[in-house]
């Protein structure tokens, strides 16, 4: 299982397109809903720049941080994260401006005090890693030919984006280790925490943690400290698991570290939750939803109607898979057919279908019809006349998939 790195094997341009949207969207979100207008309540005086920002003259800031200014720099942030994420021309270059400027938020929203913490910085550097990625391959509003690429580009950016994550828990798991072991974890050290997080104020207000403060619970809270802090070192061994339950359990047990830590102690780690995403072919279900067909079927009709010949026609161009076989009404293949215009009649099956029931049959089978023909069967009325469904899942998961015909097999009289 960990000879070699397996994560991300076999995804397409549309996994990093949608990881692209899913740390953009991320950040829209982070910025739409910060109270950071609140900072004009502050007295200037207070404001204490980092870094390249002493660069920035503190007339800058002063024009920034009113509410004017505040809510201008939201406005232009969202923009140029909307741009980026949406796919607009010259996504890219909107993505180096984005990025820049969350930087330049996050100056304005820790000069007042704060740290720098990694749940945000490492959620600007795999936004600030997009520019350098083929990110824009596919889900972009500006269609273009997608350019030649290497094999193995789109999964190699994905894999960076979780690198960038795993060092997060990896760097944090081994200094706390290096500079806190063994004391750290003994002593009730973590409930300490827990009590000094909830006597301060906090925007959250929960009051779990509390729950906690018993002598009981003390080495509890080590033991599952001592435990987050293994996993985060063993973040390392998610570039070497295959998709499974094993892969699965070790993200949740990372949300649920997270998740703990919000409830008891009143700190967001949302964005590290949302960033455990990327540890999956997010754009799976989509492919699935498109690849609509469930092994192949005989479409009979009759050459005599204008309208059936139009619409098997079209089946023909949309069945990309060639999944689908085509007959007459009188030819041998159709023998025991009626003359109804059109009908569909499953493979090893005997049932035939007809009329929109038909019709929603064949659009099942043909890649990217999927939704709409379950669409079509409920609005009939005619209650399951697809084959093999047996949970609303199996829509969204995709049936089975079937090898292509030759064309000597699909068209047969």
């Amino acid at each position: 299982m960990f000879t070699r790195i397996t994560l991300h094997e076999g995804v397409t341009r549309q996994s990093l397109a949608a990881a692209r949207i899913l740390l953009l969207g991320t950040w829209i979100v982070f910025v739409f809903f910060d109270p950071i207008q609140s900072l004009t309540n502050l007295p200037i005086e207070l404001f204490r720049t980092y870094g390249i920002f002493h660069l920035v003259p503190d007339t800058v800031w002063g024009a920034v941080v009113t509410p004017t200014g505040l809510l201008m720099l939201k406005i232009v942030v969202i923009g140029f994260l909307a741009w980026a994420m949406i796919g607009w021309r010259h996504a890219r270059v909107a993505a180096c401006f984005a990025a820049a400027l969350i930087l330049f938020y996050l100056q304005v929203k820790k000069g007042f005090g704060g740290h720098w913490d990694h749940r945000e910085m490492t959620l600007v550097y795999t936004t600030a890693l997009l520019p350098l990625l083929p990110a824009w391959d596919a889900f972009a509003a500006h269609r273009r030919p997608v350019p030649a690429r290497r094999e193995g580009v789109y999964r190699a950016s994905l894999l960076v984006l979780c690198f960038v994550v795993i060092l997060q828990y990896v760097f944090v798991g081994i200094a706390r280790f290096f500079i806190g072991a063994p004391g750290v974890f003994m002593h009730g050290t973590l409930q300490n925490w827990v009590e000094n997080r909830n006597l301060r104020p906090n925007p959250f207000g929960f009051d779990i943690g509390t729950w906690f403060l018993g002598d009981f619970w003390a080495v509890p809270l080590d033991l599952l400290f001592l435990g987050g802090t293994i996993l985060e070192v063993a973040a390392l061994l998610l570039l070497f698991m295959r998709p499974g339950w094993i892969k699965i359990t070790f993200i949740i047990a990372f949300a649920l570290f997270h998740i703990s830590i919000f409830l008891m102690m009143n700190v967001s780690f949302m964005e590290d939750v949302v960033l455990l995403v990327l540890f999956f072919d997010i754009a799976a279900p989509w492919r699935r939803i498109r690849k609509g067909h469930e092994g192949s079927g005989l479409v009979v009709y009759d050459p005599a109607s204008p309208e059936a010949v139009e619409r098997v026609g079209r089946y023909v161009e949309r069945d990309k898979d060639k999944v689908l076989q085509f007959a007459t009404v009188g030819s041998s293949a159709a023998a025991g057919a009626t003359t109804s215009d059109l009908l569909f009649r499953p493979e090893n099956s005997e049932k035939v279908y007809t009329g929109e029931a038909a019709h929603a049959e064949i659009l099942y089978r043909l890649s990217g019809y999927a939704v709409r023909a379950w669409w079509l069967q409920r609005g009939s009325g005619a209650g399951s006349t697809l084959p093999r469904r047996g949970a609303f899942g199996t829509w969204w998961l995709g049936p089975r998939e079937s090898a292509p015909l030759p064309s000597d097999q699909r068209f047969l009289g």
